[in-house]
């Protein structure tokens, strides 16, 4: 299945500190097939990931792993079904 991953920037500072690992995260899930596309919103409020993932478990594993999860930032998973 297909899932959104809203992201909030709810402490900027928090999300530099925590920006390196998070791009690490999500570098490996695009090797691994888990992670489709991603990027910044154009209004630097947040951003958002595209993940595909076996089920709702699978996915909010995903999150709980992001850095910016344990950084405090504010990470919202909505599944998006393929039509």
């Amino acid at each position: 299945m297909r899932y959104i991953v809203l992201i909030d920037y709810t402490d900027l500072a928090a999300r530099e500190r925590a920006l390196p690992a998070h791009r690490a995260h999500l570098a490996r899930g695009r090797e691994q097939g888990v992670v489709l596309d991603s990027g910044p919103f154009a209004d630097g409020r947040g951003g958002m990931y595209v993940i595909e993932a076996a089920n709702d478990a699978a996915a909010a594993q995903f999150i709980r792993d992001d850095p910016y999860t344990a950084a405090g930032l504010r990470l919202e998973l909505r599944c998006w079904p393929k039509l």
